[in-house]
């Protein structure tokens, strides 16, 4: 998309509109004088037009015409103070904490066409918009992500807490012993990870540009990435179905890792024993597009939208396994290999995630 594109056209400009209104007003207000003063002469003053007269004439035309003009531009000032009044105001709403405060002009204010607007003033307050809907989103998010935040170490904390009160105490026997200090394990690699997820999450949001230096040979990277997770699918004896043909991406390689370990991660951890996984390497339209496929659990269409949330979970079950940041983090990462990822899933039948990368001309 073209930087023009991105920015709405006006219609007309303000300044040739109040040039208009001026030269027009005032030009209406002279033939105004010019009629009423010709008017007057003519019905009441029955001596002779001099030149002294007719300079009073005008005169007169000249004062009425500043009056009947004054007037009227007094009245059409108020087309543009009452929408800066209450952008003012809107302003001051936002500058207070108030986000939900929203700009709504007469119909005269509104876009004329598609894409274009009436004047500067309806782009003004339409962006003034924007920025109050996504300054409400922003905070939004703020007090979600800490409240998500407080209750996910929380929970980490107050199980070790427990587990180390229960040890101190003392009074087990060798194998509870060893049970309490694994559960404080298992406790205090979730927190880390929870810590790792949030400090990537931080820095990836606050990330504008990447660097695409690095040749990546995709299919050997995400065959790494299987390996590297060999406990975790072994356990659950998970078969791979690979259609990894050869391809290659001149891309930031650790973030493309972080992408596929987080989904081949999440593909093994909701699928069944013995279940298999599919993965598939292809290009269409100059897109590099891998296809990841389970047949596990799957999501319901109501939980579908929301994946993608910051430490959204669908299944309360996996909880313990993560922190709900992974596919938030993946999200990211494609967003800034000006990528995009799609999730085709139902309930009790498996999911479909498939990320799609522009390949890189010269």
């Amino acid at each position: 998309m073209s930087s023009k594109s991105k920015h709405r056209k006006v219609k007309m400009s303000l300044r040739l509109k109040l040039a208009l209104a001026s030269i027009i007003t005032l030009c209406t207000a002279c033939c105004m004088s010019c009629f009423l003063v010709v008017f007057v002469f003519c019905y009441i003053y029955d001596k002779p037009i001099t030149s002294s007269v007719a300079i009073i004439m005008c005169l007169i035309v000249c004062a009425l015409t500043m009056i009947i003009g004054g007037i009227v531009l007094w009245h059409e000032a108020l087309y543009i103070t009452k929408p800066i009044i209450k952008i003012n105001d809107g302003v001051q709403k936002v500058a207070d904490g108030d986000f939900s405060v929203q700009l709504k002009f007469k119909k005269s204010h509104r876009k004329m066409l598609e894409g274009y607007y009436s004047d500067e003033i309806d782009e003004l307050a339409d962006n003034f918009n924007k920025m109050a809907r996504e300054l409400a989103g922003m905070d939004y998010m703020r007090k979600d992500f800490m409240s998500n935040v407080s209750h996910e170490i929380k929970t980490p904390v107050t199980a070790i807490t427990g587990f180390s009160e229960i040890l101190l105490d003392g009074g087990l026997n060798e194998e509870e012993q060893k049970e309490y200090l694994t559960y404080l394990n298992q406790e205090s690699l979730r927190l880390s990870r929870l810590c790792d997820n949030m400090l990537r999450m931080s820095r990836l949001d606050n990330q504008c540009i990447v660097e695409k230096k690095q040749e990546v040979k995709v299919d050997e990277q995400i065959r790494h990435c299987i390996i590297m997770l060999s406990e975790k699918w072994s356990e659950k004896n998970i078969n791979f179905e690979l259609q990894l043909e050869k391809y290659s991406i001149i891309s930031d390689y650790d973030l493309l890792f972080q992408v596929w370990t987080n989904l081949i991660d999440n593909a093994i951890k909701y699928s069944n024993q013995s279940g298999s996984i599919w993965i598939s390497i292809g290009i269409e339209k100059k897109l590099l597009t891998v296809s990841i496929r389970d047949e596990g659990i799957g999501i319901s269409k109501e939980n579908l939208s929301k994946i993608f949330d910051k430490f959204y979970q669908c299944d309360e079950s996996h909880k313990k396994q993560g922190s709900g940041l992974g596919l938030s983090i993946v999200k990211r990462i494609i967003e800034l290999l000006d990528g995009k990822i799609e999730c085709i899933s139902e309930e009790g039948m498996g999911t479909t995630m498939t990320v799609s990368i522009p390949l890189n001309e010269d």
